[in-house]
C-alpha cells in the first residue's frame, strides 16, 4: 500500500519535534529544568507545605545572595577562559582584613575601601602569573588560594589580645548587620540587590560590546587576538573583576556572621563553580554561560542545603551533593561540547 506522503511529512515533523525536546532537555537549559524539578519536588515531600511558607523561601534567598553576588563577579573570568579558585579564599581574607582594620578604629568606609584595594592586588598577581607570564590558571590560582588563606589566619592571630589560638575576629557593626539581614516582605535586601545585579550583568554580557569581547576571548582567543581585541587586558580584568566580588562578600559576611572567622569560604569556590557549570558555564572553554543560568544553578544548591537543614541532616551532606553535581556537569559539560544556556 501506498505511503501518503502528508503522513511521512506529519512524522516527520514529529520527530522533529522529538528531536527539540531530548537537545533541549541535554542541555544547560534541561539540567536547571530538571534539578530544579527533583531538588523542589523531593523537598516537598520530604519537608511537606514548610518548603512552601515564606520564612523558608526567606531562608533559601538569604542563604544564596552573597553567594551570588560573588558568583556573578566569578563569572566574568570563566567567560574569559579563566579558572579563579582563590575566590574563596579571597572572602576570607576580605572579612579578616576589614575585621582587624575596624577592630582597630579605622573608619568603616575607609576600612572597605583598603580591603578592596588589598584584594585587587592579590586579584592583580594572579592576572600578572597568568596573563604576563603564562601560568596555567588552575595552578596559579590554587597556589593564591593556599597562600591567601595562610596570610588571612596571620592577621587573624595579629588582633592584639587574641592569643596564637585566634581563629575568627569577632566584631559587630550595627549598620552592616542590619543591611545584611534587612527583608522586604519574605525577601532578603541582599538578595534583590543580587537579583537586580544578576539582571545588570546579563545586559552587559548580551548586548554591549564590552560582554561581546569577554566571550570573543573565553570562545577564541586566537580569533580574538586576529580581530584585534586586547585579550590580556581582557582577561586580567576578567580577574580582577573576580577578586572584587570576593572582597565584597567578604565584608557582606563579616556583617552577617557578626565577625571574621579564617574558615569562611573554605570550599565557596567549589560551590559557585558547580552552581555556574550547572547554569551553562564552562571550565573547560570559555565564552559560554549567562548569569541568569548561573543563578538558577547556585538556586538549586541552595534549596538543596536548605532540604539538608530541614531534615536535621549532617550539613557534610550538601559537600558531597555538590561534589556529585561537579562530577555530573563536567561529563555533561564535554558531551554537549560547553553550548550556552540561552
Amino acid at each position: 500500500m501506498a505511503t501518503n506522503p502528508t503522513q511521512l511529512a506529519s512524522h516527520d515533523h514529529k520527530l522533529s519535534k522529538f528531536e527539540m525536546i531530548k537537545k533541549s532537555l541535554s542541555g544547560p537549559g534541561g539540567t536547571i529544568v530538571i534539578g530544579l524539578a527533583l531538588i523542589i519536588g523531593t523537598s516537598a515531600i520530604w519537608v511537606g507545605k514548610m518548603t512552601f511558607t515564606s520564612f523558608n523561601l526567606y531562608l533559601v534567598l538569604g542563604y544564596l545572595a552573597i553567594p551570588l553576588i560573588i558568583g556573578i563577579f566569578a563569572s566574568f573570568s570563566l567567560l574569559a577562559g579563566v579558572v579563579d579558585l582563590s575566590i574563596g579564599a579571597m572572602v576570607a581574607l576580605s572579612a579578616v582584613v576589614f575585621a582587624y582594620l575596624c577592630t582597630g578604629n579605622v573608619n568603616e568606609w575607609l576600612a572597605a575601601a583598603i580591603t578592596i584595594l588589598v584584594c585587587l592586588g592579590f586579584g592583580a598577581i594572579n592576572g600578572v602569573a597568568i596573563v604576563v607570564f603564562g601560568a596555567n590558571p588552575i595552578a596559579a590560582t590554587l597556589g593564591m588560594l593556599v597562600g591567601l588563606r595562610g596570610l588571612a589566619r596571620i592577621i587573624s592571630q595579629m588582633r592584639p589580645g587574641t592569643g596564637s589560638s585566634q581563629d575568627a575576629i569577632s566584631l559587630m557593626i550595627t549598620g552592616l548587620n542590619n543591611f545584611t539581614e534587612a527583608q522586604i516582605s519574605f525577601m532578603p535586601v541582599l538578595f534583590i540587590i543580587a537579583l537586580l545585579l544578576v539582571f545588570v550583568t546579563q545586559g552587559i554580557i548580551s548586548f554591549t560590546r564590552g560582554g561581546r569581547h569577554v566571550r570573543a576571548v573565553g570562545g577564541d582567543i586566537v580569533a580574538a587576538r586576529r580581530a584585534g581585541l586586547a585579550t590580556e587586558r581582557i582577561k586580567f580584568f576578567s580577574l580582577l573583576a573576580s577578586a572584587f566580588g570576593a572582597s565584597i562578600g567578604g565584608m557582606l559576611y563579616v556583617g552577617k556572621l557578626g565577625g571574621a572567622p579564617v574558615t569562611l569560604g573554605t570550599n565557596m569556590e567549589f560551590t559557585i563553580y558547580a552552581a555556574l557549570m550547572i547554569g551553562g558555564y564552562s571550565i573547560l572553554r570559555g565564552g559560554v554561560g549567562n548569569p541568569m543560568g548561573g543563578f538558577l544553578g547556585l538556586l538549586i544548591i541552595a534549596v538543596f542545603a536548605n532540604l539538608v537543614d530541614n531534615k536535621g541532616l549532617d550539613t557534610r551532606a550538601a559537600d558531597i551533593f555538590v561534589g556529585f553535581l561537579l562530577l555530573i556537569i563536567v561529563f555533561l559539560d564535554i558531551r554537549r561540547g560547553g553550548d550556552a544556556f540561552e
